[in-house]
């Protein structure tokens, strides 16, 4: 793992509020894993994602705007919209999946970061961890005080997305899997951009001692 930590406040500075870390990475890195590991040791999540999908329900602010621009075959039977039949059309269209991502990303950027504030601002010892896949892309690395970039091997995430989606009874083939890797920023642009790296590929034990490290810095600059 490598680190810097640009811009933090040092541990002998009194500090006016807790710290902001950005979690993100290409699919299959491992970004779920370490946001949990991280969660363990008493970090607060806040999950983009899960943002996100809460955005795709019946009584989502915008659920017309999402019908409009991709049809309403996109619901299932509760008003929902599905993401499998969403995903059929994002990840084989650039112009679609910007579309889509003009509609959510607003709204995800505005409700993470405003309840990241809120929580730092009231625990000046916190931690909140910002999980986040489209962090850089979207332009909201501004908003934490710390990126972290977890990396595998394109190699290493068409496996680990195969087996996941056959674990989920959602199989994948590898045709689908490989739309949704090239749909992202590739890893290696998203390093660029990276405070902390760290890096997926061996084994848990392995994974567990580099997030290890990270905390400890972490709250070296914290407390």
């Amino acid at each position: 793992m490598s680190y810097t930590l640009n811009g933090m406040e040092t541990a002998t500075t009194h500090r006016t509020r807790g710290t902001i870390v950005g979690i993100t990475g290409g699919i299959a890195c491992g970004k779920t894993t370490v946001s949990e590991l991280l969660t363990e040791k008493g970090a607060i999540p806040i999950n983009a994602d899960e943002i996100g999908h809460q955005l795709l329900k019946a009584d989502s602010p915008v659920i017309d705007e999402l019908t409009d621009a991709f049809g309403h075959g996109i619901l299932d039977a509760s008003g929902d919209v599905s993401r499998k039949k969403l995903g059929a059309i994002v990840f084989q269209d650039k112009t679609a999946r910007e579309r889509l991502n003009s509609i959510l990303h607003p709204l995800i950027i505005q409700r993470s970061r405003a309840r990241a504030r809120q929580l730092v601002t009231e625990d000046p010892t916190c931690v909140v961890l910002l999980d986040a896949p489209l962090l850089i892309e979207v332009g909201a690395y501004d908003t934490v005080d710390l990126i972290v970039v977890v990396t595998a091997s394109p190699e290493t995430q068409l496996r680990r997305t195969l087996e996941r989606s056959s674990a989920q009874g959602r199989p994948l083939t590898e045709i689908e899997v490989q739309a949704r890797i090239d749909a992202q920023m590739p890893v290696s642009e998203k390093v660029r951009y990276a405070d902390v790296v760290i890096e997926n590929e061996g084994t848990l034990e392995e994974l567990h001692r580099q997030v290890d490290e990270l905390w400890e810095k972490v709250r070296e600059h914290t407390v």
